[in-house]
């Protein structure tokens, strides 16, 4: 069965990629045996092309079909390596081309306004410093524990990065001084450094989305928590950081993401070299 090669499939890789991302590679194959309605071992270059037409067809983003190919790209590798399949019909599939754009990020002006949205809650102020301050994603924002904070080194530390690979992140005095009074303010004994409401759990994701929509209604233009990882990045590149540094703090594994966030580097220096001119 089709499944159970799928489960060994993940158990193979769980010490290697986040859960997340393991969960999201076994949608994408299931969503293409499921397109075919052929067992894996019967999938042809053809059927898989026609499965990336579709998914385009259907109004997919080049760089959702990127990450579907990837999983696709990752399990078919796995069963020739494991000697259950001949030939790997996904190996000289080309990735979709992304579209030449620069990640949206704020300017310090615009930073400033979000910080003076926040201002009346010390939890919202400690995340958007947070965010901003060490270029995490949401996700490990949210999973982040006590624990990982070293307030003498001012760093943190990331154990379940993209990849599985845990990493150190740094964090400014000022950003830290919020996440601290943020901490001393709370009489729970719960271990994460963001806690929801009742202080019973960790803060959920969809709490901070609906606050983020919240500050760009008040603040008049868009705002998420990712695009403050961009920030983090840009704002980092235009004082000079080299983009390379920039990656590991980051934690990116993607030659995408990589691209990707290169183009917002060369952007952040044009930028700054416009001002000098």
């Amino acid at each position: 069965m089709s499944k159970d090669y799928i489960e060994q499939f993940k158990i193979e890789y769980q010490l290697r990629l986040a859960p997340i991302t393991i969960q999201g590679y076994q949608f994408n194959i299931r969503q293409l045996l499921e397109q075919t309605g052929k067992p894996f071992q019967d999938i042809t270059r053809k059927d898989v092309r026609n499965w990336l037409m579709l998914l385009e067809e259907k109004g997919y983003k080049p760089t959702t079909v990127y990450t579907k190919l990837i999983g696709v790209k990752a399990f078919f590798k796995y069963c020739l390596e494991e000697g259950l399949i001949a030939t790997n019909p996904v190996e000289h599939i080309p990735y979709p081309k992304i579209p030449d754009k620069v990640p949206i990020y704020l300017t310090k002006p615009q930073l400033a306004q979000l910080r003076e949205c926040v201002q009346h809650s010390l939890l919202e102020r400690a995340i958007v410093e947070m965010l901003v301050a060490t270029g995490i994603r949401k996700s490990e924002l949210v999973a982040m524990k006590k624990e990982d904070i070293n307030e003498t080194e001012r760093s943190i530390h990331i154990p379940d990065g993209k990849g599985n690979q845990g990493r150190i992140v740094l964090i400014s005095l000022e950003s830290l001084q919020y996440v601290t009074a943020y901490l001393e303010s709370r009489t729970d004994a719960l271990p994460y450094v963001f806690v929801n409401h009742p202080a019973t759990n960790r803060i959920r994701h969809q709490k901070i989305n609906e606050n983020f929509q919240a500050y760009s209604e008040r603040l008049g233009f868009r705002v998420h928590p990712h695009m403050l990882r961009h920030t983090f990045a840009a704002h980092l590149a235009q004082k000079g950081m080299p983009g390379e540094a920039i990656q590991q703090l980051l934690g990116h594994q993607r030659p995408a993401t990589t691209q990707l966030y290169a183009r917002l580097f060369n952007q952040a220096r044009k930028e700054t070299y416009d001002k000098w001119m």
